[in-house]
């Protein structure tokens, strides 16, 4: 699928300027290509696994300086990759990251595809195919706890719950299989054909986990990509304000005139380790209009798919039908009840629907912590943090597939048609995992990384 016997180079770092540039370099002629363009300080003639040299990266045509660097040498296969690989730093100029990959590239190496690092070690065995979408993961995690999901996985969390599943399918195909080819033996016929139930009970066993696994998908996806959060209530109660508070800027208009947002606002922020997207909602108004009516029922959309909504009421007035009308409306969602402008001289009635609701001031400010904490509890308080969740369709599709075969499995009468669902299965399980490689799936993984990764 591709030569592993060519020495590729990138740069490793963003481009653009910077402090700091790596350039890295794998394959097999990497000590050869470094030793020709590196002078070190050291005394070592041979260039040490695991040791970084200081020296300079020299013009083999002129003899010009290039860069004072330091290099790091990794012999395989105890590297990222599995090959022998070399780390240039540099000073984090284009320019010069620029000549020092065109002097290795003039030296016969080769400049590297997108993710081609990190797919080397995928077919040098260093890491699985679950691992390598990891990297990606964590390079672009949103959040602190998207970033915890990226690691567990990266680390092998997700892959052993993958191989225990197939761990248990293979097991059940060696008895299926010992049915077919020895079924004269009496202890093969007790487990298959005398008891076909229990059959039946294993694959059940394996469904239940895949089903625990498919049900945690849906908050890893959230946690990957973020919860929707829904600022809710009646014009002019400060939602605006509110909003643009949370976020840290003034990115809605405010004003005293009710009606001022006429569209949904949303911005994409981290509370306490979630990924979230506030959405500043238009008011809700006695009679409106035109414009408004438009803009309300937008928010009514935005509230069916809400992961949480904030409903907002005015500290200085008392509760009206409108107000009533929303905490009705939104009775059955997961929400908090606020309370805002207890720096003016609060009017609101002391009704029990408010009873356990977070006062605020949106203005000054006053009491927003206990606010975007309550904001992280009430989201994580629906999930399982503990447990190895999913966080992409391709392998929430691959596991419905697997369970697919083995539900296939049980209500088949032979065994070999059993059999044949349960190599079904373990062939998904492999494509899952890289075992077996799909040139289409590698592709539309790796064609997201960027070049020096």
């Amino acid at each position: 699928m591709m030569s592993l016997n060519d020495t590729i180079v990138a740069c490793a770092t963003a481009a653009g300027y910077s402090s700091i540039a790596v350039v890295r370099v794998s394959g097999p002629e990497t000590k050869q290509y470094i030793n020709e363009i590196f002078q070190s300080k050291n005394t070592d003639a041979e260039l040490v696994p695991n040791r970084a040299y200081y020296g300079a990266i020299v013009s083999l045509q002129t003899g010009d300086l290039i860069d004072r660097v330091l290099v790091t040498f990794f012999e395989g296969p105890h590297s990222y990759t599995g090959e022998d690989v070399a780390e240039v730093s540099c000073h984090g100029n284009p320019v010069i990251v620029e000549k020092i990959v065109a002097l290795l590239t003039n030296l016969g190496a080769r400049l590297a595809q997108s993710g081609e690092f990190t797919k080397r070690s995928l077919l040098n065995g260093k890491i699985d195919l679950l691992q390598a979408e990891a990297v990606l993961d964590i390079v672009q995690a949103t959040c602190d706890e998207a970033r915890k999901l990226a690691i567990a996985q990266y680390e092998g969390k997700l892959s052993e719950k993958v191989y225990e599943l197939r761990s248990q399918i293979v097991d059940l195909l060696s008895l299926v299989e010992a049915n077919i080819d020895f079924p004269e033996e009496e202890e093969v016929q007790d487990v298959l054909n005398s008891s076909k139930s229990q059959i039946a009970d294993k694959i059940s066993v394996i469904i239940s986990a895949i089903d625990v696994m498919l049900k945690g998908a849906e908050l890893g996806r959230k946690i990957k990509e973020g919860y929707k959060v829904l600022i809710v209530g009646r014009a002019n109660v400060g939602k605006s304000t509110l909003f643009n508070k949370i976020i840290g800027f003034d990115r809605a208009i405010t004003h005293e005139e009710p009606g001022t947002t006429r569209d949904y606002i949303d911005a994409c922020i981290e509370v306490h380790g979630l990924y979230i997207w506030l959405y500043d909602t238009a008011g809700f108004l006695d009679k409106a209009t035109g414009s408004n009516i438009i803009a309300q029922q937008r928010s009514l959309k935005l509230l069916d798919q809400a992961d949480l909504v904030l409903l907002v009421f005015d500290g200085s007035e008392p509760i009206n039908e409108q107000d009533i009308f929303l905490y009705s409306l939104t009775k059955e969602k997961n929400r908090v009840l606020v309370v805002n402008k207890i720096d003016m001289n609060v009017r609101l009635n002391e009704s029990t629907i408010l009873s356990d609701s977070m006062k605020l001031s949106a203005k000054t400010g006053e009491n927003l912590d206990m606010l975007t904490k309550c904001i992280n509890e009430k989201l994580i308080r629906t999930s399982m943090p503990k447990q190895v969740l999913l966080t992409k369709q391709r392998h929430v599709d691959a596991l419905k597939k697997v369970k697919d075969y083995l539900e296939k499995g049980m209500s088949v009468v032979s065994p070999e048609l059993v059999a044949f669902e349960l190599h079904s299965a373990l062939e998904t399980i492999g494509e899952l995992t890289g075992k077996v490689m799909r040139k289409d799936i590698l592709e539309k993984i790796f064609n997201d990384f960027c070049i020096g990764k």
